[in-house]
This record gives structure tokens, C-alpha cells and sequence, in this order.
């Protein structure tokens, strides 16, 4: 199980988890077409998946698209063994991003860089802005997660701890070499299954500055994340210490060192913007998209893949072993 949080590099871990789905024969949490689980607003239920895209038994192998996560039902559609992962980022961060990569300058008619002009009071402030589509606003992980994005004090340090003790792995964003290092010895895979090029990522050309004042304004408005985030941040430095910060380092340098090498050895090229041919181009011009010659070999074309397109593979795939 990893439950896909918004812009927290999520597509990264979920192409790993697709690759070796579609590798392995594995079957996979899918809706009837396109790639979210469910109405935004609503949580994750186990009547969402179509009977013929679900084996017998009704169980699935991964589950790695976005929902928001209904522990209950997502144990209907998972074996009982099931590892659960997810990834948190700095919520500044994940605000900021979710601000330019939905536009939702178009929806709030505000920049980004203008809250820290807004008042952060109870009933008349940035506090009260209701959700883009119902989806996308403040404390983005905690309403992933399945919880309110305005909860007291006694209910989010439950939340914490109950998160804490669901999930086997919770992943850092910007710890990610660290991060799949250790997802790699939680699967009990080797380093090349958890090479990954950065999918769904904002070029750093493209990215806006945030001036010290907006960033202490995002993260009061992204307070009850920022809790979630500092928790697991900590928990993660802890799992590296016990890892060995050595044998750590000498990990993440040689999973480096094998992206490079497929990058060489797939042909890949990076292109910026909506220049790529269709099978490769991303959802936004904002982020790079990776584009191989080598389609003929099934792991270059598996790591360049959106995720559209991936998800697509996968369905197809699962449609034609299981059948209607």
C-alpha cells in the first residue's frame, strides 16, 4: 500500500512501484480508466474498483494511485501482509507547489508571495479558504491521510501517532536517495529495482522565490502538516542513524551512480516543457520529461513513462491476463 500524497515526489516512488508491477505480474489498484481512485471529496472505498479488473479473492497486489486513504476499505482490497508506505515534504513546499502547478492563483485571485498580507485570524483570514475542486488546500497530507485540515490539538497528535503506527516506511521527500535506500531494504529488493528518474518534478528555473515572511505565513497556514512533517523528518534521521550513516552514504552513492548509468545506457533525454512526443510528455510544462530511444527495451521505456501512460500499460495488461 502507498498512499500517494499531493506533490510530495509521490509519482517518483509510484513509478518504482508500477515498474515492478508490470515486470512481476503483479496486479494493481485501478480504476476503470484515468489514474485517481474515487471523487476528490470522498475517501477511498473498495466498491470503486471495477470486478474486472480485480482477481478473484478481490484482492490486489500494489495499490499506488492517488485516493484518499479509508483504512477500513483499503484493507478490503489488500492482502493481509501488506506493507504500508507514504512520503511527507516540507508543507511550504507542498503549498507552494500545489499553488503553481493547479493554478490556483486563477481560483484565490491572490499570489502565493501576497498571503503573508492576508490575516491569519479565526473568522476572517487564509484560514477560511475552501478547497480548490475540493482537493487541493491547506494541510494537503493530513487530508490525504483521511483526516479534517482544521484539527484541534488532541485530535492531530492522534493522527500523528496513529499515522506512525499504520505505516512501515514513511518516506522524506527531501531525503529521497535515503528514503528509497531504505524502501529498498524494507522490499527486500535490490538497488536497481528503486533507480528512478524524478517524475512530476518543477524545474528549479520555474520555481517562484518565496521571500522569509510568505514561508513563516505557509507554514502557520500549514500548521497542523508541518507537525505531521517535523515528526516523520525526525523519525527518518533516527532510521538513518540506525541504518549506519556510512553504509547509508555508500548506498545512496551507488544507487546514484546506477541512475546515471541507465540514463547513459537508455538514451535518455531530457526535455523541458510540452516539446516531447506524446507518449512521453508530462501533465504540466512545467516539469521535464524524460524521452528514450530505447523503447524496444522494456525497463528504459518503464522509467521514462509519465504516469498516465504507465497506468494505461498496466490496465491494459491487467484487462488482457484477467479478462472482462
Amino acid at each position: 500500500m502507498f498512499l500517494k500524497t499531493h506533490k510530495c515526489g509521490s509519482s517518483t516512488v509510484q513509478n518504482i512501484l508500477l515498474r515492478f508491477a508490470y515486470s512481476n505480474n503483479l496486479t494493481l489498484a485501478l480504476p476503470e480508466e484515468l489514474n485517481y481512485l474515487g471523487d476528490p471529496a470522498s475517501k477511498f472505498r473498495a466498491d470503486l474498483l471495477p470486478p474486472r479488473l480485480v482477481p478473484p479473492g478481490g484482492k490486489v497486489d500494489v495499490f499506488a494511485l492517488h485516493a484518499r486513504l479509508d483504512v477500513r476499505e483499503s484493507l478490503k482490497v489488500l492482502h493481509q501482509d501488506a506493507l504500508w508506505i507514504t512520503i511527507v515534504r516540507n508543507p511550504v513546499d507542498v503549498f507552494e507547489s500545489l499553488y503553481a502547478y493547479y493554478d490556483l492563483r486563477e481560483i484565490y485571485r491572490l499570489d502565493v508571495n501576497d498571503f503573508k498580507f492576508m490575516p491569519m485570524s479565526v473568522n476572517d483570514s487564509l484560514l477560511k479558504l475552501p478547497r480548490a475542486s475540493d482537493l487541493l488546500g491547506k494541510n494537503q497530507m493530513l487530508f490525504d491521510l483521511g483526516f479534517p485540515d482544521d484539527l484541534p490539538e488532541a485530535r492531530l497528535r492522534q493522527a500523528i501517532e496513529g499515522t506512525d503506527r499504520l505505516f512501515d516506511l514513511v518516506m522524506v521527500a527531501e531525503r529521497m536517495d535515503e528514503s528509497l535506500v531504505l524502501l529498498r531494504h524494507l522490499l527486500c529488493w535490490s538497488l536497481h529495482d528503486v533507480v528512478v528518474f524524478a517524475k512530476n518534478a518543477r524545474r528549479k528555473g520555474v520555481r517562484p522565490a518565496l521571500d522569509a515572511h510568505t514561508r513563516r505565513t505557509l507554514r502557520e497556514l500549514n500548521g497542523a502538516d508541518a507537525r505531521l512533517y517535523e515528526h516523520f523528518l525526525a523519525k527518518h534521521r533516527r532510521a538513518v542513524i540506525d541504518f549506519g550513516v556510512r553504509r547509508m552514504a555508500r548506498e545512496v552513492a551507488a544507487l546514484r551512480g546506477l541512475r546515471a548509468r541507465y540514463f547513459r545506457e537508455c538514451n535518455v533525454v531530457e526535455v523541458k516543457g510540452d516539446e516531447p512526443f506524446f507518449q512521453f510528455r508530462e501533465y504540466s510544462g512545467l516539469v521535464s520529461s524524460y524521452v528514450t530511444a530505447e523503447t524496444a527495451n522494456q525497463t528504459c521505456l518503464l522509467l521514462c513513462l509519465p504516469e498516465t501512460p504507465l497506468v494505461d500499460l498496466v490496465r491494459e495488461r491487467q484487462l488482457r491476463v484477467g479478462g472482462p
